[in-house]
């Protein structure tokens, strides 16, 4: 799936979940050191998410806009408070989006990474193979999770279920090409 093809359908996702996705209008300067040439020339030409709160298992996954980027990189690829790099923060990854203040994060490869907050060490868990992956991994996500099963992933004991997780894992590597979906698993049901 191409970019424009991937945020289109991602705002057609959230249309049909109920979930508010604008795309920001084409045009916009886009930093080539995130998202490298070619895909900054695609989202250019055809936009990029004006931020989003999509619903998950807990709490929200929040995708940034442009313009929020270079302020989300604090507490990640640099101190707030002193402006320094920070120590154990891989500068090739961006952080893209976050869900509980764990990053989503792209890196100069265009792969998109989950690392999760207060683990002594960032660990990036490859979740999807590039961005457009990415995109179609999270409208694959809004209609299976908020329209197909209601916003509740939980059976009557409030446990995620075998099967429920071996759909999520055949929905991952369908939609992302992954061979291994535990890491994209994980983040999916809040684990």
């Amino acid at each position: 799936m191409t970019y424009p093809e991937a945020v289109q359908d991602l705002v057609r996702a959230g249309a049909g979940a109920g979930v508010p996705i604008a795309l920001a209008p084409p045009g916009q300067a886009v930093n080539r050191d995130i998202f490298g040439d070619a895909l900054a020339q695609e989202i250019e030409a055809t936009g990029y998410l004006a931020g989003a709160e999509l619903p998950w298992v807990v709490e929200e996954l929040y995708l940034y806009s442009l313009e929020e980027l270079a302020e989300r990189q604090a507490g990640y690829r640099y101190d707030a408070a002193t402006g320094e790099a920070s120590t154990g923060w891989d500068a090739s990854h961006y952080v893209i989006a976050d869900w509980t203040a764990n990053p989503i994060s792209i890196g100069t490869d265009g792969a998109i990474h989950y690392a999760r907050h207060g683990q002594g060490n960032w660990t990036y868990a490859l979740i999807a193979p590039n961005l457009p992956a990415f995109f179609n991994l999270l409208a694959t996500w809004l209609r299976y999770f908020i329209v197909e099963r209601g916003g509740n992933l939980f059976n009557d004991n409030f446990e995620i279920d075998d099967p429920t997780r071996n759909t999520l894992r055949d929905m991952i590597r369908t939609t992302t090409g992954l061979d291994d979906p535990d890491a994209a698993l994980a983040l999916l049901v809040g684990e």
